[in-house]
């Protein structure tokens, strides 16, 4: 662990203790925005980052969702996945309250409506800190409006400041393209030489931290990386528009170039306690992975799964009938039979770990394969095969260094021969004739602790699936197969609501576009950029 990341260990501690401190300044700044300037911006930055994380995400969309629907685990017990397992629960979504309540959104929009109302010497001098923010806080607009489609923006978390309470809702098409412009203004900002030297979040910032100029260069390469991540979603709606932002941002030098310029929050090994709703104990291996990299000795396998009690990997099955044969059931009545998910790679404070836990945004790994996939698929030049072995070499290395920094038990290093030959493995060594297939199911290992990604790439190209080179299970129950979610079910507001009449809009005109299913709660159903 870094000096740097200790420091942001301590400072989540204080972030947390201070929010009472400073909830009389959230009523004062209510009362009278003028009184906001009183909270120094960059606190409602560390305060948006300690809030970007949240346990109920992890107990209900990831562990209990994502992660079953994706088949990187299934449930534990005597039957593994229940029978109707791939049916959202209403508590679903936990991102959505994230953004629009005192969490991110607010947070970052108060932080850079405080540098906008500073007297002018003070703003000039955080100028790049509020480009840091715009980027922040367009990744998480991004971030809900993947799985809700429209959503209030341009005019939300704005009451406080004289604007509305009825916030219009934002298109999807229309928001990506105000995202996409924010985040390219921001990474304009941040290139740019001011005028004034330029104050450092520092260590109210858990994912870069550092000086000013060091910060600046790791948030322009966040900021173009989040801009080709966000392009790739209008593949299926607009691929010229996708190759333009695509080519533009390439055409700048600064790019993610290794493992240390991935987005990821740091945090000691108490955040995510394992000791409640983080703790992701009881929750098998999934066999189609296992088997997989068993097969191709990938050495994240020690990663990210745990032996059984036989010293041996071994993977549940995903489907529920096929888990629920009695040839299958001697290995779900074996306590120990099955390997679990590694605990400490979740919650590093399990069964008293002392090390760092990550939450990555957008990694190194992932920048790599978006660019193999734009290569593979004809939209920029370049050579798939290099940014691919680039990708997978990352993604090894990422979560090697992350699983000693989390004290994962009895870790051993990966060494460059096991990537190598990893690299050479049947399936995995690059074959043109599957480029894009290979692509997304090692953007897919990657995903591992990015469960929404990995939905995300599969609504977009279709793999891994049931014959691609990582073979998935089918799945049945009760003999019928069963489909994955696509998007959130919307929770209707009342019709006391205030703005009840937005939501009912911004729902009717989705309702039209092909795809969007039976309803708001149909979350079989697709939002605007998972074109049928």
């Amino acid at each position: 662990m870094t000096t740097r990341n200790k420091i942001y260990v301590m400072l989540f501690c204080a972030a947390i203790f201070s929010a009472g401190c400073k909830k009389q300044a959230f009523v004062d700044a209510n009362i009278s925005p003028s009184t906001l300037y009183e909270v120094k911006p960059e606190d409602q930055f560390l305060a948006a980052a300690a809030g970007s994380q949240d346990d109920f995400e992890y107990y209900y969309d990831y562990y209990r969702m994502l992660n079953l629907w994706m088949q990187y685990a299934t449930s534990g017990g005597l039957t593994g996945n229940s029978l109707n397992f791939t049916i959202p629960t209403g508590n679903f979504n936990t991102r959505y309250g994230k953004v629009f309540y005192e969490r991110v959104g607010t947070r970052l929009t108060d932080g850079i409506h405080i540098i906008d109302n500073m007297p002018e010497e003070d703003k000039a001098a955080r100028q790049h800190m509020k480009a840091i923010m715009q980027i922040f806080k367009a990744f998480y607009a991004f971030y809900v409006s993947d799985i809700n489609g429209s959503i209030p923006y341009d005019e939300a978390f704005q009451a406080r400041y004289g604007g509305t309470l009825t916030p219009k809702y934002d298109r999807q098409e229309d928001l990506f393209n105000t995202l996409d412009q924010e985040v390219k203004a921001a990474v304009a900002t941040l290139k740019t030489a001011q005028s004034v030297p330029q104050v450092a979040l520092g260590t109210n910032d858990p994912f870069y931290g550092g000086d000013a100029a060091t910060s600046a260069n790791k948030w322009i390469k966040a900021g173009n990386a989040l801009r080709l991540k966000m392009a790739m979603r209008l593949e299926k709606r607009n691929p010229t528009k996708m190759t333009e932002i695509a080519n533009e941002v390439l055409a700048d030098p600064v790019q993610m170039d290794n493992i240390d310029d991935s987005w990821a929050l740091y945090t000691g090994p108490s955040y995510a306690d394992a000791n409640g709703n983080w703790n992701p104990q009881g929750f098998y291996a999934s066999k189609p992975v296992v088997d997989f990299m068993k097969d191709k000795a990938d050495p994240r396998l020690r990663i990210f799964y745990r032996k059984n009690n036989d010293g041996e990997y071994v993977g549940s099955f995903p489907s529920p009938d096929e888990s629920r044969l009695p040839a299958n059931q001697p290995l779900y009545s074996t306590s120990g039979a099955i390997s679990q998910l590694q605990y400490r790679l979740f919650t590093p404070n399990y069964d008293g770990g002392t090390g760092d836990a990550f939450f990555p945004f957008l990694t190194y790994a992932e920048y790599c394969f978006i660019r193999a996939d734009l290569v593979a698929g004809g939209y920029v030049n370049g050579n798939a095969q290099e940014w691919y072995e680039k990708g997978v070499k990352a993604s090894i290395q990422y979560y090697d260094k992350r699983a000693t920094a989390a004290k994962v038990e009895d870790h051993v290093a990966v060494t460059d021969s096991e990537i190598n030959d990893y690299l050479a493995a049947p399936g995995v060594a690059y074959d043109p004739s599957k480029a894009r297939e290979q692509i997304a199911v090692q953007a897919y290992l990657d995903f591992f602790r990015q469960p929404s990604e990995a939905w995300a790439w599969w609504k977009r190209t279709g793999y891994p699936n049931t014959t691609s080179v990582l073979p998935w299970s089918q799945l049945t129950s009760n003999g019928t197969t069963l489909n994955l979610p696509r998007r959130a079910s919307i929770q209707v507001l009342p019709t006391t609501n205030l703005n009840f009449e937005n939501q009912q809009a911004a729902i009717a005109e989705m309702a039209a576009d092909q795809g969007f299913g039976a309803g708001p709660n149909d979350a079989f159903g697709r939002v605007w950029w998972d074109k049928p």
